[in-house]
């Protein structure tokens, strides 16, 4: 008698099923575990770690894009735009954007924003307070004081930096075609720096005040008070004693502001608080 057999059943090379062959390929080939575009877009905005300067640049931009959104809404109002945008803060949409502040602030976005120092850079955030109620008035362009006092001070110390770099390399050129002609005017403005620029820096005043007499009168005497009547010797260097005294004084100012000392720096703290 014959007996067939199937081959499925078999040891042959046909004897492994299709799916099973399928899923031995998909083992090899796993599917591609990437998310939909929508995923992806929501993803694309949540900050991978909960700190550090990424996580700090997420702050900073959605700030930004709240303080953005704002001022675009006073303009047009006050331009009578038919209709004008609403609040960010409005509705449905403010909902959502409270939402996200709440994910990057792990619940408490205002006063995470506030020890970063972040409210003071960018006042209309503070209409966090308010979002998702219907019909927010529209907030009005607000000024930043974090911004302007950044701008202030840091524009004071950079001056006052210059001021005693410039002095300091002039009084160290060996070959300077003009010797120390403008030494005297380079530590008056440096002085003038140290008055504007305040906090510890005033403090430097005394140093400056020192021998500065001296070095006007060495300058008088050997290029002139007067520019119309010329220089005696155009190359004419400061006495050694007082060369070293004004490089120190140089030296120490650059000190004082590369420290960062914290009057000198009060109007920097929102900025660096949020770096």
């Amino acid at each position: 008698m014959q007996v067939s057999v199937d081959p499925v059943h078999t040891g042959t090379e046909d004897s492994t099923p299709a799916s099973l062959d399928r899923t031995s390929s998909d083992n090899r080939h796993p599917p591609d575990p990437s998310p939909s575009a929508a995923e992806t877009q929501t993803r694309h905005h949540e900050p991978l770690w909960p700190t550090g300067p990424k996580y700090r640049r997420y702050l900073i931009q959605l700030c930004v894009r709240v303080t953005l959104a704002c001022e675009r809404a006073a303009r047009a109002d006050a331009d009578g735009a038919s209709p004008p945008p609403r609040s960010p803060f409005e509705g449905v949409a403010g909902a959502e954007l409270f939402k996200e502040f709440n994910r990057a602030c792990a619940g408490r976005p205002l006063e995470v924003l506030h020890e970063r120092g972040l409210l003071e850079l960018f006042p209309h955030v503070r209409g966090l307070q308010r979002a998702g109620e219907e019909r927010l008035p529209i907030p009005p362009v607000l000024r930043s004081p974090g911004w302007s006092h950044f701008s202030t001070a840091a524009a004071k110390m950079q001056r006052l930096l210059s001021a005693a770099r410039a002095l300091r390399e002039a009084l160290a050129d060996p070959d300077a075609r003009d010797g120390h002609k403008f030494a005297a005017h380079q530590i008056a403005l440096v002085y003038n720096c140290l008055n504007h620029a305040g906090g510890e820096a005033r403090g430097l005043r005394a140093r400056v005040e020192e021998r500065f007499d001296e070095v006007k009168k060495f300058c008088d005497e050997m290029f002139g008070a007067d520019e119309t009547l010329g220089s005696t010797d155009a190359g004419a260097m400061l006495p050694p004693d007082l060369c070293e005294w004004a490089l120190g004084v140089a030296e120490e100012v650059e000190v004082c502001v590369l420290g960062l000392p914290p009057k000198l720096t009060e109007g920097l703290g929102p900025v660096l608080r949020s770096c």
